[in-house]
């Protein structure tokens, strides 16, 4: 991608994010001050290449995180009301369930439920409200999946150089040129 590209890129970012940020502050899940979950699974997404076949499993994978974040705070009360201390109550819950929440990686390739970073993004988000607005985390999760699909799908509106194009025309420029070729 060129340097035109690349800041067109950005700009076609930012703008959407800030569209994006607006529209969430404004919406009913403004109020459980969560928008930065957002930012937990957007940049996994990309990480993970922001392809469009993983819209799902990355937004699946995310859900299921928050899930095992809340079993490993049900496990860690449960082991603290048996008499476990603190440290050891969450070092036991969270090293159990890590190893099951890692196994997911043996289905990577036959499951929508194959991205472990996602569901570690989902674990850390339910920690930080203490298994509490699961279901508005959930949604903020997937959202932010959404918005990281929708930052990636602005390359289809840059040309070559990084300019500014409708995807059609990208097409009709490559039929055009295509045609012309096969015409010398």
């Amino acid at each position: 991608m060129t340097n035109r590209g690349k800041i067109n890129w950005s700009i076609w970012i930012g703008v959407w994010t800030g569209i994006y940020v607006l529209l969430y502050l404004l919406s009913p899940l403004g109020k459980y001050g969560i928008v930065w979950c957002t930012f937990i699974a957007l940049p996994i997404f990309f990480n993970g290449g922001a392809a469009r076949k993983d819209y799902i499993p990355q937004m699946i994978s995310s859900i299921i995180g928050v899930a095992w974040g809340c079993a490993m705070i049900a496990v860690t009360n449960g082991l603290l009301h048996i008499g476990v201390s603190t440290v050891n109550a969450n070092a036991l819950s969270c090293g159990m369930l890590t190893i099951t929440c890692c196994f997911m990686m043996i289905f990577k390739d036959r499951s929508f439920i194959n991205k472990v970073p996602a569901m570690f993004g989902g674990i850390s988000a339910c920690f930080s409200q203490g298994g509490k607005n699961i279901i508005p985390i959930c949604i903020t999760l997937c959202l932010g999946v959404s918005l990281g699909l929708l930052c990636n799908e602005g390359t289809h509106f840059l040309t070559e150089d990084g300019h500014f194009c409708w995807p059609f025309q990208k097409s009709e420029k490559l039929n055009i040129e295509a045609s012309g070729s096969e015409n010398l």
